[in-house]
C-alpha cells in the first residue's frame, strides 16, 4: 500500500549549556505571588517552588530588582526580600544578578522616579546616596552569603536615571497625555537634559559595587536592544563623561517592538538585534546579555505560545552562535507569571508552563534531557541529526512511532520523498535495500511498504488535534491515503513526513481549516492547507539544519533524493513516565 501526502492544489532538570552562557530569569514577583496563593506546577503538574521549578526547566540563574523604599508596596523587594530569593538560588547553585532601580518602584524609560527620600537632595548628594544604597544592599547580601555574579546600576536607563515624571498618587503609575507622552517634573539624571549628571550615577554606582563585590560584572542596561542608534547615543553619553561599565545589559521584546510599529516581524527584530551586539561590544570592548525578553500568552490560541517558543529559542541560539561569544546569556522576565498578571509571562492559568518555556529543551535537547514530560527521540541520518519530540495527547502515534524506535526498524531505511520547500518523507522499510536512482534513470516509485502496527495494521486512527497542533515548519506527521479512499484520515502505520514550508505559505482560506494567524500575522512557514486534515503528533526540536539540508536534496523524478538520504539510527532520548 503506497501512502503519500496530497498536494491539494494538484496530485529537565535539563542539561544546562557546557559552557559559560547564562539561561536565567527575573522571578522577583514570586514571593509575593506565593504570599497570595499561586501556586506553580512542572509539565507533568507536580507543585514547585518557583525557583526550583526554573532550575529543573534548564535555567543556571535568577534576576532579582531592588527598589530603595518600597513601604507603599509592602516591601517587596527590599533588601530583605531579595534575600530570601537569592538564597533559594544559592542552594539550588543558580547565579544571580541584582537589579538596583534606583527608585522606590518600577523604572524603566518611561519615568525614573527619584525616591522620596532622596527628592530634595543636589547632584552630588544624591551622587552619595545611590552609593550609600548600593553599598548597603551589597554588604547585606554578603554577610548573609550571597554574592552576585552579576549587577545592574540601574533598569532600562535609555533615557537616563534619577528623573520624576508626573504620577496616579493612589496608582503610583507615570500619567500619560492622548499622544501617551509624560510630565517631567525633575529632570536630574535625564540624557538629554542632563548628560553628565546621568553619566555621573552610572559611575557612582559602579564605584560604589566594585567597593563591596570587586568581582562581580557591572551591567549597564537599555531596552529595544535591536536599535543601534540608541545605544550609540547613549552609551557615548556615558563614556564621555566618564561613566564606567564591564557588560551591556539589552531588553528585547519582539512583541513590544511590533506593537510600536518599530519594528516589522519578530525574526527582523531578533536579527537587527544580534548585529547590535556585535557592534556594540567591537565599539566599547565589552561582552553583552539579554538581560530581559518575554513572549505573549493567549490560552485562546495555542499557535501563540509555539510562536513564542520558537521565537525565544532562537534568540538562545543566535546569542550563542552569532556574536563571536560576546552574548553571554539570555534572561527570562517574570516567565511564572499567569497571563492574567502578565501577558508575556510564560506559564497558563493552570499554574503550569506554555510551550514557551518548551525552548529550553529545545536549545539543551542535544545535551540530553531529564524530567521532560514528552519522550523525545535521535534521528540520525546520513545528512546529520534531528531530534524530534512526541505530544502525549496523540498517544497511538506517540506509541508507535516508539515502538518502530525500540525496534530499530527504521535503521538504514531512506527518505524515499523529499519535495523541497515542502516536505521529507520516510518510513517504508522496503527501502532499506533499493536500487540506485539518477534523474537520467529514475528508480521505480517508492512507498509501497509498511511496518506493521502492534496488532498487524498497516494504518491507525486519526488523532488530529487542530489548532494546537498544526502544520508549522519541523511538524511530524504522519502520511496517508487521499480523503476520497481514506474518509475518516487514518494514518498509515509507519510511513512519516517531517514539514518543512515556505513563506508566505499560503493565502486565503485552507482546505481543511481557517488559516491560522501564525502564518498571517506572524509570517511564518509551514503547509496550512495540510492543517486539520493529517495528524500531526511531534515536532523537531533540534536539527532544523539537517532538515533543510535534505529537502535542499536534488531528485529524480518521483522526488527520490539521488543521493540516498537514509536514517542510520533512532534512540530515545527523554524517557517519561508515560
Amino acid at each position: 500500500m503506497r501512502h503519500i501526502l496530497v498536494f491539494l492544489f494538484c496530485t529537565l532538570s535539563a542539561a544546562l549549556w557546557a559552557d559559560d552562557f547564562a539561561l536565567g530569569a527575573d522571578i522577583s514577583w514570586c514571593t509575593e505571588m506565593e504570599t497570595k496563593g499561586h501556586k506553580l506546577r512542572n509539565f507533568n503538574g507536580e507543585e514547585r517552588e518557583c525557583t526550583a521549578l526554573m532550575r529543573e526547566l534548564g535555567m543556571n540563574a535568577i534576576r532579582l530588582r531592588v527598589w530603595v523604599d518600597p513601604s507603599k508596596h509592602d516591601n517587596w523587594c527590599d533588601k530583605n526580600d531579595v534575600l530570601v530569593k537569592a538564597l533559594r538560588a544559592k542552594r539550588l547553585g543558580m547565579d544571580i544578578m541584582v537589579d538596583f532601580h534606583y527608585s522606590d518602584w518600577w523604572a524603566d524609560p518611561a519615568k525614573q522616579n527619584i525616591p522620596k527620600s532622596w527628592e530634595k537632595l543636589s547632584y552630588k548628594k544624591m551622587c552619595k546616596a545611590l552609593a550609600a544604597h548600593t553599598e548597603e544592599v551589597l554588604t547585606f547580601l554578603r554577610d548573609n552569603g550571597i554574592t552576585p555574579r552579576w549587577v545592574q546600576v540601574g533598569n532600562e536607563t535609555s533615557n537616563g536615571m534619577l528623573w520624576s515624571v508626573k504620577c496616579d498618587p493612589v496608582t503610583g503609575w507615570e500619567i500619560k497625555d492622548d499622544q501617551g507622552n509624560t510630565t517631567i517634573t525633575k529632570s536630574m539624571g535625564h540624557v538629554e537634559h542632563n548628560p553628565e549628571q546621568y553619566a555621573g550615577f552610572i559611575r557612582a554606582g559602579y564605584d560604589a559595587v566594585k567597593k563591596v563585590c570587586p568581582d562581580a560584572i557591572v551591567i549597564v542596561h537599555l531596552d529595544n536592544g535591536f536599535d543601534a542608534s540608541l545605544y550609540n547615543h547613549n552609551l557615548d553619553i556615558v563614556k564621555q563623561y566618564g561613566g564606567k561599565w564591564d557588560m551591556i545589559g539589552m531588553s528585547l521584546y519582539p512583541y513590544w517592538a511590533m506593537e510600536a510599529k518599530k519594528e516589522p516581524n519578530a525574526w527582523v527584530t531578533i536579527s537587527d538585534c544580534m548585529k547590535n551586539i556585535r557592534q556594540v561590544s567591537k565599539k566599547y570592548d565589552c561582552d553583552v546579555m539579554i538581560v530581559e525578553t518575554g513572549f505573549e500568552v493567549d490560552e485562546s490560541r495555542p499557535w501563540v505560545m509555539a510562536m513564542g517558543r520558537e521565537q525565544y529559542a532562537d534568540i538562545i541560539r543566535r546569542a550563542k552562535n552569532e556574536t563571536g561569544g560576546r552574548c553571554k546569556g539570555v534572561f527570562y522576565w517574570e516567565p511564572e507569571c499567569q497571563p492574567s498578571q502578565y501577558k508575556l509571562g510564560a506559564f497558563g492559568s493552570d499554574g503550569r508552563p506554555t510551550d514557551i518555556m518548551r525552548a529550553l529543551a529545545d536549545v539543551n535537547v542535544a545535551q540530553g534531557l531529564r524530567h521532560y514530560d514528552r519522550p523525545v527521540v535521535e534521528i540520525k541520518t546520513t545528512e546529520g541529526d534531528i531530534y524530534v519530540e512526541l505530544m502525549n495527547e496523540t498517544p497511538i502515534h506517540r506509541d508507535a512511532f516508539l515502538r518502530i524506535t525500540d525496534l530499530c526498524a527504521f535503521d538504514s531505511v531512506l527518505f524515499h520523498r523529499v519535495i523541497k520547500d515542502f516536505m521529507i518523507q520516510f518510513g517504508d522499510p522496503t527501502t532499506k535495500n533499493a536500487p540506485p536512482t539518477s534523474v537520467e534513470h529514475p528508480s521505480e516509485l517508492l512507498g509501497g511498504g509498511d511496518f506493521l502496527t502492534a496488532d498487524g495494521q498497516t494504518s491507525m486512527p486519526a488523532e488530529i488535534l487542530y489548532p494546537l497542533f498544526f502544520h508549522k515548519r519541523g511538524a511530524l506527521a504522519g502520511a496517508r491515503e487521499p480523503d476520497d479512499v481514506n474518509p475518516e484520515k487514518r494514518s498509515s502505520s509507519s510511513q512519516f513526513y517531517i514539514i518543512w514550508g515556505k513563506w508566505p505559505a499560503v493565502s486565503g482560506r485552507a482546505p481543511y481549516a481557517e488559516l491560522l494567524g501564525y502564518y498571517k500575522e506572524y509570517q511564518q512557514p509551514g503547509t496550512p492547507w495540510l492543517d486539520a486534515g493529517y495528524t500531526v503528533f511531534g515536532q523537531v526540536m533540534d536539527g532544523f539544519d539537517t532538515v533543510n539540508r535534505i529537502q535542499r536534496s536534488q531528485t529524480d523524478s518521483n522526488d527520490r533524493p539521488v543521493k540516498d538520504v537514509r536514517i542510520l539510527s533512532m534512540k530515545r532520548v527523554a524517557v517519561p513516565n508515560l
